[in-house]
C-alpha cells in the first residue's frame, strides 16, 4: 500500500509466534502462558529432550529458552545446547525477540559471548528484584510489581555478554538479568513458576536443597510467601515480552526498534 493510500482488505494477519523451548522432562509455562497467550501470540511449543526440532530461520517472531536441569558448562556432550546457542546467536543477529529464563538465560549470556559458571555454592531462595537505572523504561523488566521476588533454583551463575546492559542488582555473585541489544533479555529467576511445577522440582530435586543449606520445610515456608505474587510478575516479564514481539511482528519491514 503506497502511503497516503486508502485500501481496503479484508486480509487476516496472523498473529506472532513465539517458539517456546522446553528442556525439562515435565515441561511447563506456569504464569507464563496467560501472560502471553494475552499479549496476542500463539506458542509453539519445542519439548527438545522428546525429539522436537529447534525452529527454523523465520519460524518464529519470538524465542522463549526456558530452564533445565542441564549445564552450558557441559556444552561439549551436549549438541542440543550447541546448536541453540548458535540458533541465539542467529536470531539476536537478525533481530528476533529473545528471552532466556535460567539454563535459557545462561545459554543467551554463553551465545552473546558471556560466561557462565559454577556458583560456590547452589541457590534456592528467594531474592528482591531490584531494578537499577538501566532498567527504567525497559519493556520487559522495566515495570516489576513493587517489592517482587524471584526465585533461584540453581548451581550455574552467568556474566552478561560484553556490551549488555544489567538490569536488575546481583542477588550474589553473578548476574541476575540483563538486555542485550535492543531485543534479547536474559534472566536468572523463575518469574513463571506456580505451585504444581514446584512441587514436581521437590519431587525430583528435593535433595538438591541440602546443597543450598535449606530444610524443605524452611523452602516451603518462603514458597508460601511469595508464590502468590507470580502471576503480577510473570504478567510484567513475559507479558511485556510478548507485546515486544507482537509490536515488532507489526512494524513495516525496516521500521522496527
Amino acid at each position: 500500500m503506497r502511503v497516503g493510500t486508502a485500501v481496503l482488505t479484508s486480509t487476516v494477519v496472523a498473529a506472532p509466534v513465539v517458539a517456546v523451548l522446553h528442556h525439562l522432562e515435565h515441561a511447563f509455562l506456569g504464569h507464563a502462558d496467560p501472560a502471553l497467550r494475552g499479549a496476542g501470540v500463539i506458542l509453539d511449543e519445542r519439548r527438545l529432550r522428546e525429539g522436537d526440532p529447534l525452529p527454523e530461520p523465520g519460524e518464529a517472531d519470538g524465542i522463549l529458552v526456558l530452564g533445565g536441569e542441564q549445564s552450558v558448562l557441559d556444552l561439549g556432550r551436549e549438541p542440543i545446547l550447541r546448536a541453540e546457542a548458535a540458533l541465539l546467536r542467529r536470531a539476536v543477529a537478525a533481530g528476533t525477540p529473545v528471552l532466556g529464563v535460567c539454563l535459557g538465560g545462561q545459554l543467551l549470556a554463553h551465545a552473546l559471548g558471556g560466561s557462565v559458571a559454577r556458583l560456590p555454592r547452589r541457590r534456592v531462595h528467594w531474592p528482591r528484584l531490584e531494578a537499577l537505572p538501566a532498567a527504567q523504561g525497559d519493556p520487559v523488566l522495566g515495570a516489576l510489581p513493587e517489592g517482587a521476588r524471584g526465585l533461584h533454583w540453581n548451581e550455574d551463575g552467568f556474566e552478561p555478554p560484553p556490551g549488555a546492559v544489567e538490569l536488575l542488582a546481583r542477588p550474589g555473585v553473578s548476574g541476575e538479568a540483563f538486555r542485550a541489544g535492543g531485543c534479547a533479555w536474559g534472566v536468572q529467576f523463575h518469574a513463571e513458576i506456580d505451585a504444581p511445577a514446584l512441587d514436581g522440582w521437590y519431587r525430583d530435586w528435593g535433595a538438591a536443597l541440602a546443597e543450598a543449606g535449606v530444610d524443605e520445610a524452611s523452602a516451603r515456608a518462603a514458597d508460601a510467601l511469595h508464590l502468590g505474587a507470580q502471576a503480577a510478575l510473570s504478567e510484567a516479564i513475559f507479558g511485556g515480552f510478548g507485546r515486544v514481539v507482537a509490536e515488532r511482528a507489526a512494524a513495516p519491514a525496516g521500521l522496527e526498534s
